[in-house]
């Protein structure tokens, strides 16, 4: 019985890699370097682009918006979205991971069709043409086992980038699914999400989050209270907190680090609060 199912695994990860209609893992993948101001395109094409800044600055620059990167932040590109890259005011090098939707294709079940959210097409709509992901280590190094499988090209390397590849969708589906919130929720509620991912890292408070979405404070609690059970200063530790853990599995930063690398002012809260929601020590994790 072991061995059918040994079999079984090996089939199926050898029949995707003999079904890609073009027999090719990825068209691009490197690490490449811009000069300061440096530009390329505009231009489109039918590749999802994922591009890891590695050092650095940059800018990409889409048909009616600009939208800035920074060191250790990932742009993920859909297809057929026409886009301008331009370098920072300093060198930038980035990890570039570029491949045919087809190969994310293979892993959509035609025949559970309550799976279908996984399927690229929905991942990758016209909302979601340009994916901004910040401080995610796991999808980071998902694509850097990519790159590294098609550079070396050791024994079986096809199959190793084939479930990489499941790997990253199914990184990038549970990303959007914490990131974004349904199509109905409030506005206000949205914008001050949004606010919160992107600036957790911040000293930010409850009347940062109210003035950046233009509501009073006592509305915004309101909201947060409604949709999601909790107080927005609540929420903004549940971020820190669910990041402190990312870092604290997949990096070597100290616990002093990652405290404050996630907004925490005093490593003696971050240990008490982390201690009271999660039920073990941040030391614990990292063991």
């Amino acid at each position: 019985m072991e061995q059918s199912t040994e079999q079984s695994l090996w089939g199926m990860l050898e029949g995707i890699t003999e079904n890609l209609k073009h027999k090719r893992l990825a068209d691009v993948f490197r690490f490449v370097s811009f000069e300061p101001f440096e530009t390329f395109g505009p231009h489109k094409h039918l590749r999802i682009e994922i591009n890891y800044v590695k050092k650095g600055n940059c800018i990409l620059h889409l048909q009616n918006e600009s939208i800035s990167f920074k060191e250790n932040e990932m742009m993920i590109i859909c297809s057929n979205v026409e886009h301008l890259f331009e370098a920072g005011s300093e060198e930038t090098t980035l990890m570039q991971l570029e491949f045919l939707p087809e190969i994310f294709l293979r892993f959509n079940p035609p025949s559970r069709p309550e799976q279908g959210d996984l399927a690229p097409v929905t991942i990758f709509s016209e909302e979601n043409r340009l994916i901004k992901i910040v401080n995610n280590v796991r999808i980071m190094r998902a694509v850097q086992r990519i790159v590294n499988e098609l550079n070396q090209k050791s024994k079986y390397y096809q199959y190793l980038v084939v479930m990489y590849y499941a790997e990253l969708l199914i990184l990038i589906y549970r990303y959007l699914d914490e990131v974004y919130l349904p199509i109905g929720t409030n506005e206000s509620l949205r914008k001050a999400i949004s606010y919160i991912r992107l600036n957790y890292q911040m000293n930010i408070t409850a009347s940062d989050i109210a003035t950046y979405t233009n509501v009073g404070e006592r509305y915004l609690r309101k909201l947060f209270s409604q949709y999601l059970n909790l107080s927005p200063v609540d929420y903004l530790n549940q971020i820190r907190l669910n990041k402190a853990i990312e870092l604290l599995r997949n990096t070597e930063m100290s616990i002093k680090e990652v405290c404050f690398a996630c907004g925490f002012q005093s490593p003696q809260y971050f240990s008490r609060l982390f201690k009271q929601q999660m039920g073990i020590t941040p030391r614990e994790v990292t063991k």
